[in-house]
């Protein structure tokens, strides 16, 4: 529902020469600062997926509820918008935006994000005029309306793809505007201000009197059809004001400066548009926005104020438009855009803005409420005094201290308040001490050092009468005192601990439904029992179930008897079963731990105003203790984030007040509204390659997109087309293929990145919140594969696989190789070994027969066993190094330890050879052995045995085996 209230201030500025009357609308505002490309706003409209369009004399501006997009006419761009200058705005065939530009139409495509410039070519192909377009106007059943220069009329139907014309009925008359009633029939309005029904024969339904407007000064008239049939019109940037037609063939009401009922701020009009309530808004030239309410008859001015940036930004509107989500969008001259929608923002606010008179909230720190049993409400500042709220002749009446003036009120510094059951205002003050008003004069109570019975301290801080009558008042130095009204004498009772209570400090008293009352201070809580008793309750760490915190904000009952405490740090629900206290706090949904009041409404619902804000709570039905949470803040109409202690109020109206540093709050919680449901959906407006932006026309509309290995670093940037208090918006990501869970997004930049991504298929998926506990479906809003490096490929794969084969197969074919040569090495030092034997025993045998020489090893000297080990050992050595051709004497003689010489002469006298033929003897040998053994050849085996040289190793094998190796193998 519109809540704008007539004849009346609610909100603390004023709206004269037309009325005094008040608003609640509030505005928010987009400008240059947000990325608009200029603030003179000329056209607006919203495309089929959701994006808002500004049109301005510096380019095309897309707005996805978090930033502005800028399309620019770019030289060398052929696809770029023609000029930068946008006049119109008009949804098109197939629902493609249609861009006015001062060199013609351009047809923006959006599955490129770019736009085509030839708007005569695309005229042609669809069968309509090649002229100058004024107007389009689409019905939701397919069929565009054209208005184009000299008053053509043409209908293409989209299903058709026919079209077809429509001539002015009277000649030198044409056509200058054209609109849509709601059922998609088509109206048009000429030049002399008649509205005829497209498509029908009938004459002229709706005429403007002949004294009304002279056409021949070429008045532009534009018409509009409100949600019940009934025509408006008006003459664009002329000061005809709004004629408005009820009945056909009858005379129109028109609204002007000077109409008797409804008058308008401003007759020059550039734009009307319909709220979802049926109000009918108003965009006038320096008199900005009248809405008109069909029903009552009535116009209320929406101006715009220096001092409230609530207020729409400039009183000249130039262009105006309501979205499908009821969002009504005004743009201004010089200002940027205004935008409101009824569940943006809610709370009435009261603050001092310019002016003087009673109409004024004479100062802005508000401390304390309470209503008297008119239903207005006494006010009190923390500086300007004592303020009475007169509702109903909507004015404030200040009271102030006059130094002067001994029945004034003490002080200007109001710190609480109290209506006692006799309908007494009793005031308490800083510095001031208690004062009583009667209606006419204040009677103050102050301290005297010399008078025990006078009041213990001038600083007022609680007031309360209990059922027994007993008039307790709390003071911020000097703890309790009970006040007898009858004789004016106090009754102290002391702090400390010999007191009444513990702390000198008294911040809330409350009586409950049994008679206990409840003193809070800054030392925790004491309860007083109705016999006299008393209990304490403090903040105790670690503790379970203690008070979250010893500094006392509040205390009330609720209608189930339930008592809540309000403290420094949470909100606490005392459970009298077991004296103990439920804590609240921001993980469980308050806005913020530091209560600074609590209050309960009509209905039961718990607000609790914090220094972030307010949170309203509320018991979830049919499941105890689980507790749902609404928070609100300044972008809710708040006066601001923080507020004041204790400055909290239920008003017999329902009403809710709210005070803080800077205004108060009036809050109808039965009058709250939530957001359309369903609003916000998401829609991907960037992705980054690399940490750089891709062309649009390289990923939008393109399917599953296809990134190389090397492009493995992604960026996706999202939106949620959400365009009430946006910066609430949640989202959450998932990337299929990749995350296993849903992951938070960062609110601010709404982006998720993404490193290293392995080749394979991948999904991005985005929910969206409007309050982080609703979430939207999941939307898939890119797929895309990243392809393996070649050498990841299949192909490679399987060459892998084959060389791998092959690799096997050449390894067993070597291993068998070398099985084979360790076994033919081992065969011959065994050989070795029965060589040498049988040497030593031929020697043993000739020196028995003294006859012969040995035929290998000739020798005259008997072999001892001493020679014996030493020629094993030497054997040993030389096949310990036969494959290294290296290998030499000295080397031997070495591992021996003796001398070159010792060794010649040693081995000469055991075997009759010298140590190089020995060595050369055993590898010519083992040479022999591979050759009948292996596959290797003649080359290979030579250096295998330690020759170096082939030719030399088949000359030494030929002279001991009188064959060439080759032969040797045959």
């Amino acid at each position: 529902m519109l809540r704008v209230l007539f004849c009346g201030l609610v909100v603390g500025w004023w709206l004269s020469p037309f009325c005094g009357a008040a608003q609640t609308i509030q505005f928010q505002q987009l400008s240059v600062e947000d990325g608009l490309s200029h603030n003179h706003v000329t056209a607006i409209v919203k495309d089929k997926r959701g994006f808002l369009w500004f049109g301005t004399p510096a380019g095309l501006n897309r707005y996805d509820g978090h930033e502005i997009k800028v399309f620019r006419h770019a030289a060398s761009q052929a696809r770029s918008i023609a000029d930068n200058d946008i006049l119109g705005l008009f949804p098109g065939p197939g629902e493609q935006l249609w861009v006015k530009t001062k060199l013609g139409i351009n047809i923006y495509d959006d599955s490129r994000e770019q736009f085509i410039r030839n708007g005569d070519s695309v005229l042609q192909s669809l069968g309509l005029p090649v002229a100058e377009v004024l107007d389009i106007r689409r019905s939701t059943q397919g069929k565009c309306w054209f208005l184009q220069i000299g008053g053509l009329v043409s209908c293409y139907d989209e299903q058709r793809g026919t079209v077809s014309s429509y001539a002015a009925p009277e000649t030198g008359v044409p056509v200058t505007g054209i609109a849509l009633d709601r059922s998609g029939r088509a109206w048009a309005v000429d030049q002399k201000g008649t509205v005829r029904q497209l498509e029908s024969d009938a004459p002229a339904a709706y005429q403007l009197p002949n004294d009304g407007v002279d056409y021949e000064e070429g008045a532009d008239f534009r018409l509009f059809m409100d949600r019940n049939g009934h025509p408006w019109v008006y003459a664009f940037n002329f000061s005809k004001g709004v004629y408005w037609w009820l009945e056909k063939q009858a005379p129109p009401v028109h609204l002007t400066t000077e109409s008797a009922g409804m008058k308008l701020s401003n007759p020059i009009v550039f734009g009307m548009a319909e709220d979802p309530d049926g109000n009918i808004w108003i965009a006038t030239d320096h008199g900005g926005l009248n809405v008109v309410n069909p029903r009552s008859r009535r116009v209320s001015y929406l101006l715009h104020d220096e001092y409230n940036d609530r207020t729409v930004s400039q009183n000249s509107i130039m262009s105006l438009y309501c979205d499908r989500e009821g969002i009504m969008w005004a743009g201004t001259f010089k200002r940027g855009i205004s935008y409101y929608h009824p569940s943006q923002v809610q709370f009435a606010l009261y603050q001092r803005r310019r002016g003087t008179g009673e109409m004024v909230l004479p100062f802005d720190d508000i401390n304390q409420f309470v209503e008297d049993r008119h239903g207005n409400v006494w006010i009190g500042s923390n500086g300007g005094g004592l303020i009475y709220f007169d509702r109903q002749a909507n004015r404030f009446i200040p009271y102030r201290h006059n130094p002067d003036d001994p029945n004034s009120i003490g002080s200007d510094v109001i710190v609480s308040l109290y209506m006692d059951r006799d309908d007494v205002l009793w005031v308490g003050t800083y510095h001031g001490g208690l004062n009583r008003f009667d209606g006419k004069r204040f009677v103050r109570y102050m301290h005297d050092p010399l008078d025990p019975a006078s009041i213990p301290d001038n600083s007022v801080w609680e007031i309360c009468e209990d059922s027994q009558g007993r008039f307790w008042v709390g003071t911020l130095r000097a703890g309790l005192a009970t006040f007898d009204r009858k004789t004016g004498r106090f009754t102290r009772l002391g702090f400390g601990n010999q007191g009444f209570t513990r702390s000198a400090y008294l911040s809330a008293i409350t009586e409950d439904h049994s008679g206990r009352v409840w003193f809070g201070t800054a030392s925790g809580i004491e309860l007083l029992m109705p016999d006299g008793s008393f209990k304490l309750f403090s903040y105790r760490d670690g503790k379970a179930g203690a008070l979250s915190n010893d500094h006392v904000n509040g205390i009330i009952e609720d209608h189930r008897h339930r008592i809540w405490v309000a403290t420094r740090d949470g909100l606490n629900l005392y459970d009298a079963t077991n004296d103990t206290f439920r804590v609240f706090r921001m993980e469980d949904g308050l806005s913020d731990n530091t209560v600074m009041a609590v209050v309960e409404d009509k209905e039961g619902t718990i607000w609790v105003s914090t220094a972030r804000g307010i949170s309203a709570m509320r018991e979830v039905v049919g499941t105890p203790g689980q507790w749902r949470f609404w928070n609100y803040d300044r972008r809710d109409g708040l006066q601001g984030n923080a507020f004041n202690e204790d400055a909290a109020s239920l008003l017999s109206t329902g009403e809710l007040f709210f005070g803080g540093p800077s205004g108060f709050n009036s809050i109808d919680p039965a009058r709250i509204q939530s957001p359309p449901s369903s609003l916000a959906v998401p829609v991907l407006t960037d992705l980054q390659l690399l940490n750089r932006s891709m062309e649009a026309s390289q990923w939008l509309d393109h399917g599953r997109l296809k990134f190389t290995h090397d492009q493995n670093v992604l960026g996706f940037v999202v939106a949620s087309l959400y365009f009430l208090n946006k910066d609430r918006a949640s989202f959450r990501y998932k990337l299929e293929g990749f995350d296993a869970d849903w992951v938070a997004m960062d609110r601010r930049t709404r982006k998720a990145t993404f490193t290293n991504l392995d080749p394979g298929d991948y999904r991005f998926q985005v929910m969206v919140s409007e309050d982080g506990e609703n979430w939207s479906k999941p939307y898939t809003l890119a797929t895309f594969s990243i392809s393996p490096p070649i050498w990841k490929t299949g192909w490679a794969y399987a060459a892998y696989v084959l060389v791998l084969v092959t690799g096997i197969l050449t390894v067993r074919h070597i291993e068998r190789i070398r099985e084979k040569t360790r076994f033919a090495l081992q065969r011959e030092r065994q050989e070795a070994r029965s060589m040498l034997d049988s040497v030593l025993k031929q020697k043993a045998f000739l020196e028995q027969a003294n006859k012969k020489k040995l035929e290998v090893f000739p020798s005259e000297k008997p072999v001892t066993s001493a020679d014996e080990l030493f020629l094993r050992k030497v054997l040993d050595t030389v096949e310990q190094h036969l494959g290294q051709s290296d290998f030499s004497v000295e080397e031997l003689a070495r591992a021996m330890n003796v001398s070159r010489v010792a060794l010649y002469k040693r081995m000469l006298t055991i075997t009759g050879h010298t140590p190089s033929e020995f060595i050369r003897n055993i590898r010519l040998r083992r040479a022999g052995q591979l050759l009948e053994q292996s596959g290797l050849t003649v080359a290979e085996i030579a250096y295998e045995v330690g020759f170096g040289n082939p030719k030399q190793f088949s000359k030494y094998f030929k002279q001991l085996y009188g064959v060439v190796p080759s032969a040797y193998r045959k």
